[in-house]
């Protein structure tokens, strides 16, 4: 989806249903940070939640140097999709260049009755960035998993 629809989707929605209140943002940036925090692709996570209907929640993450971006942006793509999106309207747009992948992305449906947005910045890291983390082209198969790696579908729900 080209980024002039994905806008147009995301104000449609933002337009017809209310934001996420501030308990169920708080529980989508908690469940967010904490699949950033446990995958060995990313250091130096950040989320936090605004007022702002385009980005009611935020974050930015450095990745492993050496991954590629569409590989991040894949990544980020399934964690919205099994952790945060709801079962209406999903939408979600990527900007992906050398050393940078942005992830903007809208949910929402009648039957929960609100939207939620995220926009999410991921720059490439340094080597420094992830000293004593698990590098994951060192490990043996099947070590160093996270429950990134699973393929189980977890919905956030009010």
């Amino acid at each position: 989806m080209d980024r002039v629809e994905f806008v147009q989707l995301r104000e449609a929605m933002t337009a017809n249903l209310p934001p996420a209140s501030g308990d169920l943002t708080a529980v989508a940036a908690t469940t967010l940070r904490r699949r950033l925090v446990s995958s060995v692709m990313f250091a130096q996570v950040e989320v936090d939640v605004t007022e702002d209907p385009e980005r009611l929640l935020i974050a930015m993450v450095r990745f492993r140097p050496g991954t590629p971006e569409r590989q991040v942006a894949s990544f980020l793509e399934a964690v919205w999709i099994t952790e945060l999106r709801l079962d209406g309207l999903d939408v979600f747009n990527f900007l992906v260049e050398d050393g940078h992948v942005e992830f903007e992305a809208a949910t929402g449906d009648q039957q929960s009755g609100y939207f939620l947005t995220l926009q999410l910045i991921a720059l490439r890291g340094e080597a420094a960035d992830f000293e004593g983390r698990p590098d994951p082209t060192t490990q043996p198969a099947g070590e160093g998993e996270t429950d990134t790696s699973q393929t189980k579908k977890r919905f956030w729900r009010k």
